[in-house]
């Protein structure tokens, strides 16, 4: 038995020094994953959008932004071009309770929304979002991924702060749109 026991611990000695020596640094190639992003953006870039993607920031003592954007309520859902671009389509939110963002950016300096999201439970939880940009309409879709588990959010009421990065829009008028499944967040931007 001890002849199989030093057998094995040499074995994962000989396995552990081979593949620190000889492992890819970066993120393993992924080839399911990879073609598929691959070919979304393509689609994405076909049907004219950009797609940037939106740090998410949950504060415990959230500072509320400067908000002076007219903000009004408009349909839900994905609209048509986007949607049939995208291979998995977003689980959203359903609807958005408050939104605190400027109606003017500078292109330099990161844009920040903070947006609450109500929820029926305490299971769901924004874990992504991204922007997608075409012509002067902005879509921001943030995707809601359930808890798994005994976890729960702390409460239904879900806040948070949308990051999007600095130099992700040129200058000019854009419609901002914040979408959900049964209705979205409407308001002006001015960026220069």
């Amino acid at each position: 038995m001890k002849w199989i026991a030093l057998a094995i611990i040499l074995f994962m000695a000989g396995y552990t020094l081979v593949t620190l020596q000889y492992r890819k640094p970066n993120k393993a190639y992924e080839p399911y994953n990879d073609l598929k992003e691959r070919g979304q953006t393509r689609n994405l870039l076909t049907a004219g959008y950009q797609r940037i993607p939106v740090r998410i920031d949950r504060p415990t003592n959230p500072r509320e932004p400067e908000s002076n954007a007219l903000v009004t309520k408009g349909p839900g859902d994905i609209p048509g071009g986007l949607s049939e671009s995208l291979f998995d389509q977003p689980v959203m939110a359903d609807s958005y309770e408050q939104l605190n963002a400027t109606a003017y950016a500078n292109t330099l300096m990161p844009y920040v929304i903070s947006v609450q999201t109500s929820t029926t439970d305490q299971r769901p939880q924004i874990a992504a979002a991204f922007v997608y940009v075409r012509g002067d309409a902005i879509y921001i879709v943030p995707e809601v991924e359930k808890l798994e588990g005994g976890l729960l959010t702390r409460n239904r009421s879900n806040r948070m702060r949308l990051i999007i990065p600095g130099g992700a829009f040129k200058p000019g008028i854009y419609k901002m749109i914040l979408v959900g499944k049964q209705s979205s967040l409407i308001w002006p931007l001015q960026v220069h």
